[in-house]
């Protein structure tokens, strides 16, 4: 996801790290906030779904769960 917005940033003409570059040259900080705030629940969703997919996968290493070496 971060390399993701950094390319979006650098070389792209769409997206939402060229959106939040776009308001950040036009001083738009409410467009600049909801760039931030929808890729922090981007993140917060992807990761929820990672976990879900490592607890389903590998919910029988006891290790795994408990941080057990």
């Amino acid at each position: 996801l971060i390399m993701m917005v950094i390319s979006e940033l650098v070389g792209s003409s769409e997206g939402i790290g060229h959106r939040m570059l776009e308001a950040q040259s036009q001083f738009d900080i409410p467009a600049m906030w909801a760039g931030i705030v929808l890729l922090g629940l981007l993140g917060i969703g992807l990761n929820a779904a990672f976990l879900g997919v490592e607890r389903a996968v590998l919910g029988w290493h006891t290790s795994a769960r408990t941080g057990d070496a």
